[in-house]
C-alpha cells in the first residue's frame, strides 16, 4: 500500500498530473475491502471494477496494491465493462 507520512492518508503517485487525485483513509480502504468480501462472483467483480475506476483510474495493479484484490479478476471485469458485457 502506498502511504504518506500523514497517518492513514493514502496518496497515489501514479495518477495523471492533470487530474485531481482521489485519496482514501485507511479506514475507508478497510470498509471497501469488507464490502467486497461480503459479495460473491459477478457482484464482487463489478464492485471491484467500479472502485478501481473511481479511485485508481482503472489501473488494476494500483487497485491490487491499495485494496489487496486480485489483479486478474479486476482486469477481467474491466475488459468485460469495456466491451459491454
Amino acid at each position: 500500500m502506498l502511504m504518506s507520512k500523514k497517518q492513514g492518508q493514502v496518496f497515489w503517485s501514479m495518477l495523471d498530473p492533470g487530474k485531481k487525485p482521489k485519496s482514501l483513509t485507511r479506514s475507508q480502504i478497510e470498509d471497501l475491502r469488507l464490502a467486497a468480501s461480503k459479495m460473491n462472483g459477478v457482484e464482487r467483480r463489478g464492485f471491484q471494477v467500479e472502485m478501481t475506476l473511481k479511485y485508481s483510474q482503472g489501473r488494476a495493479r494500483l487497485a491490487q496494491t491499495v485494496f489487496g484484490w486480485g489483479r486478474e479478476n479486476i482486469e477481467l471485469g474491466l475488459a468485460k465493462k469495456r466491451i459491454g458485457i
